[in-house]
């Protein structure tokens, strides 16, 4: 039999461990703020006391601590730097708010469940609580598995809520919504030419961003896609976009055409007017150099109080994905021109749009045959 005692809120439970040069000595130590729990701690100890030898004792940081600790010394070294910025944010928003000041090793997988269980009671979408599981998955497998801090992984079987949301629908600009953004940043403003890369490409703001004046080709009126921006520690350009089927050449019509050549002449003005070298970027910053997406939470903030919640930069990309697919474009080539690794990314993001399609296939079935 164990022996446990209780020392103020605790229940402790004293083991016989090996020291240096074979001798062997008692500890007492923390089993939780129960007996129960405490006896369950002694079992698991004199386990892996006698499949290693060795007595494992658990860390005693907090799982806002770990969480620190891993998204310094795991995330930059095994996961793009853009999916780093999106695990910062959830850790930032979601865990440490939650669970930050218990200690990892205190964490059992009905915290978890509860964790996943009360945030989707907040109303997040599926496609965010997934990320967040994600998040909470990867940093337990190091827990347990890596940094060896704990002697179980307690999320193994967490999963997302059964009835927790789909993802909220994609918003789509209207004409008369884009030309109110058009004559609310005019030309001149740092988001005008953005704003319609975006309209006529359908390219992603980072992506926008990252476009230098040897991305394009005016000849054949072809924008080559091949980085984007990042924002971590700093704006940092990455070389390669999201995914492989981000890599790709877009097309474009005379309206993007001419902005281009303006904005190309006037930064040329500018540079001969002041001494400058010829700007490198079709976007610049105020400053010259890399616009920072973050720069768009205005543009975000604007959006969503003219036309109301869910609106922002990226409904730009949803316009021109929602055009082309409404003027009977085929699927596949929106898919492409969206950079998306699969069609069935885009049908699903677009359902909607496919549905309004095939019922009008339908009406004119009934109408012609």
């Amino acid at each position: 039999m164990p022996y446990l005692r209780k020392r103020g809120k605790k229940w402790y439970y004293t083991i016989e461990i090996s020291t240096t040069g074979g001798k062997r000595r008692r500890k007492e130590v923390a089993g939780g703020l129960t007996k129960a729990e405490a006896a369950a701690a002694y079992a698991r100890a004199v386990v892996a006391l006698q499949g290693s030898g060795e007595y494992f004792e658990p860390t005693k940081k907090t799982v806002a601590e770990f969480f620190a600790e891993w998204l310094d010394e795991w995330c930059p070294h095994n996961v793009r730097k853009n999916t780093e910025a999106t695990y910062r944010r959830m850790v930032r928003l979601h865990i440490i708010p939650a669970i930050g000041d218990m200690k990892l090793k205190a964490i059992k997988p009905t915290d978890l469940q509860g964790l996943m269980n009360n945030l989707q009671l907040r109303g997040l979408s599926r496609s965010t609580l997934k990320v967040i599981l994600s998040v909470i998955k990867r940093g337990f497998v190091y827990a347990a598995d890596f940094a060896e801090y704990i002697p179980k992984n307690p999320a193994l079987n967490i999963k997302v809520p059964r009835d927790a949301a789909a993802a909220a629908p994609t918003h789509a600009f209207s004409a008369e919504q884009v030309q109110e953004i058009l004559q609310h940043y005019p030309p001149g403003h740092a988001f005008h030419v953005p704003v319609l890369i975006a309209y006529h490409t359908g390219a992603r703001l980072g992506e926008i961003c990252a476009l230098t004046w040897d991305d394009v080709d005016f000849d054949a009126r072809e924008i080559h896609i091949n980085k984007t921006v990042i924002e971590v520690n700093g704006v940092e350009i990455q070389p390669a976009p999201k995914t492989s089927g981000s890599l790709r050449v877009v097309s474009y019509g005379h309206a993007l055409q001419d902005c281009l050549k303006a904005q190309r002449r006037g930064q040329l003005i500018n540079a001969l007017k002041y001494g400058a070298p010829a700007p490198t970027f079709i976007c610049q910053a105020a400053r010259g150099g890399v616009l920072a997406p973050r720069l768009f939470s205005s543009f975000n903030a604007w959006t969503r109080r003219t036309f109301g919640p869910g609106y922002s930069f990226h409904s730009l990309r949803h316009t021109h994905a929602t055009m082309l697919l409404e003027a009977g474009e085929d699927l596949e080539v929106v898919s492409k021109r969206l950079g998306h690794t699969s069609i069935l990314t885009t049908a699903k993001t677009y359902s909607h749009i496919l549905e309004k399609r095939k019922a009008k296939t339908t009406k004119l079935l009934d109408e012609i045959l």
